[in-house]
């Protein structure tokens, strides 16, 4: 199904909407207090729908969908496992505490709780991360668009055996092509001429119908047998390739022109206000394709037997448990300990995208009622993001690069005038994932390294100037580091594993600051740089090792444990051995300690 006139209609009034509204909202901003935390105003709901629509922003419904069309269901414990318990938890213990101390980051109050070094090392860990990690989300925008847009360059593999037309798709670098397919000569003449494909493959087992072959005028085509697919093989017969007509990098530059505009405009309001209108549309639009989707498979139980008949690929894709031995990224020991009691604690407690938006409250009871009012919201994700990637792997089990899984599910499935609709509700995840870190990186290196370093007692409209000329900085920093996100086969695992090296060490120093009053800068510094340096190691040795060090093919998980556990350790350690933090410091900083 193509996009249709009324489908792009929609497309564009939304776009222009958003800029439109994020413009309006932030028309009144005078300080950098003001760009930062929305002169702490914002009311409860509206920070909850905010929390919700950046989680579940571009990095998820394009990765959490193809790592459910590769895994299955087992991907919900990321948000019922690895959302709601923890920000119940967050909302009564962790948030009061930042919000009370009226700072901006984290890093700011983790300088607060223990010294500058702390701060600083933190807020260079995550002023680091955060302009790459917004690369992954600019490419994930871009992957959606592209393909909602059939923009993609397309290949065409002319074989009547399945198998080898997967092991050419595979040869090349399946992210940036759309692999179109026919078994005969005849049928791949007529794609050629509908689809027009960049390069042609044809497997000599086709030989007999070899004299249409001068058919495809003007497009390159590629003889081959089976026996000599592999990856330089197919690295050399793409640069046989045409020039496409559109490149990925050209939908990368537009979303983060369009985000761009309005986060630059309008600061943090402007995030919050514009995510509320997203939230409804993305909710809405992503549970109407889960309904839309399984009548047109015939119901609930048709869809079942369909997976279930797939065989070996599809044994586990309705078990929310999978065995420790899995070859997925996702085993049961890892969910349970390295999601449960790290990644998810250290994204909801410590992560500086999410915490600011409840930082910028206009009261505590509201920092509170929104992370309550988001749990509430996040039960419905894994049915909104994680069984539509099921459901694709019904209606195509042959999609060769899984983060394509949801947006191929929407352009085959939607009539024309829905596509444009669902278009816009996807748009409106990919772009409050983008601002939201867009915002949250102008704040740290602002008010964490050039206010602590350079200009410490300049006025409240000079941060502002800074904030946004890092903004600017910071999405053409984006626009370049996305292009490097093609190599990776999910790119939900790809941020889950950024986010690995350093979310065990920062919650481990975050959750011994606010309970256990003995803890010191300078062990939380060891910590910290400690466990970051551990999680680099574990990473390499398991990279590198003749013997893989962990089963699954991508450990973050047992990383983000591992390096939590040694943080606590070395934390602990050090300051039992060092000087303990003045009372007056610690009072209103640690719970229970006023």
């Amino acid at each position: 199904m193509v996009l249709g006139p009324i489908d792009y209609t929609i497309i564009i009034i939304y776009l222009v909407g958003t800029v439109v509204f994020g413009a309006y909202i932030g028309r009144k901003i005078k300080s950098g207090k003001d760009y930062f935390l929305a002169g702490r105003s914002l009311p409860w709901w509206a920070i909850g729908m905010s929390l919700v629509v950046s989680d579940i922003g571009a990095v998820d419904m394009v990765g959490i969908a193809g790592s459910a069309y590769l895994y299955g269901i087992v991907l919900g414990n990321y948000d019922w496992l690895g959302s709601v318990p923890v920000m119940i938890i967050a909302a009564f213990l962790f948030i009061p505490m930042f919000w009370k101390k009226k700072v901006s980051t984290i890093p700011e109050w983790l300088g607060a709780r223990y010294n500058s070094s702390v701060q600083t090392t933190s807020a260079l860990i995550w002023g680091i991360y955060m302009p790459i990690n917004l690369g992954i989300i600019l490419y994930a925008s871009a992957v959606m668009l592209n393909v909602l847009l059939d923009l993609d360059p397309k290949v065409l593999i002319l074989s009547d055996d399945k198998a080898v037309v997967e092991k050419v798709a595979h040869s090349t670098d399946t992210k940036k092509y759309d692999f179109i397919y026919a078994s005969s000569i005849d049928k791949g003449i007529q794609l050629s001429k509908d689809r027009n494909p960049i390069i042609v493959f044809i497997d000599k087992n086709l030989s007999a119908e070899s004299n249409n072959r001068n058919l495809f005028t003007g497009i390159p085509f590629v003889s081959f047998t089976e026996n000599e697919i592999s990856s330089s093989w197919g690295e050399i017969n793409m640069n046989r390739a045409r020039e496409p007509d559109w490149d990925i990098f050209y939908s990368i530059l537009i979303m983060g022109i369009v985000i761009g505009v309005y986060t630059f405009i309008g600061g943090l309001r402007a995030v919050v206000y514009t995510d509320v209108i997203q939230c409804v549309v993305m909710l809405g639009g992503s549970l109407f394709v889960l309904f839309f989707g399984i009548i047109k498979l015939g119901g609930v139980s048709e869809f079942v037997n369909i997976i279930t008949s797939m065989g070996e690929r599809t044994k586990d894709h309705f078990s929310l448990v999978l065995p420790v031995d899995t070859k997925t990224p996702h085993p049961w020991s890892g969910i349970l300990f390295g999601l449960g009691f790290v990644l998810a604690n250290a994204y909801w407690i410590g992560n500086q995208s999410i915490v600011q938006r409840s930082l910028g409250a206009r009261s505590m009871a509201d920092a509170k009622a929104s992370y309550i009012f988001g749990a509430l919201l996040k039960i419905l994700i894994p049915f909104a993001m994680v069984v539509p990637g099921i459901i694709a792997l019904a209606y195509n089990p042959d999609i060769a690069d899984a983060d394509k899984a949801m947006a191929t599910l929407i352009k085959e499935i939607m009539p024309t005038g829905l596509i444009g609709i669902f278009f816009a509700a996807f748009l409106a995840g990919l772009m409050s994932s983008v601002d939201s870190f867009l915002n949250s990186a102008a704040t740290v290196w602002t008010t964490d390294i050039y206010k602590k370093y350079f200009r410490p007692k300049a006025d409240d409209a000079h941060y502002l100037v800074v904030g946004r000329v890092f903004t600017i900085i910071f999405i053409l920093v984006a626009i370049y580091v996305a292009q490097f996100a093609t190599g990776f086969e999910s790119l939900y695992d790809l941020a889950q594993t950024l986010l690995s090296f350093f979310q065990g060490p920062s919650l481990a120093i975050i959750i011994l600051g606010v309970l256990w009053k003995r803890a010191t800068g300078t062990g939380a510094l060891v910590g910290l740089i400690g466990g970051v340096s551990f999680s680099a190691l574990l990473m390499w040795v398991h990279s590198n090792a003749t013997i893989p060090l962990f089963q699954v093919s991508e450990p973050f998980l047992y990383v983000a444990l591992w390096s939590f556990i040694l943080s606590i350790m070395l934390t602990v350690i050090v300051s039992l051995y060092t000087k303990q933090e003045p009372e007056e410091k610690l009072r209103g900083m640690v719970y229970r300690y006023d």
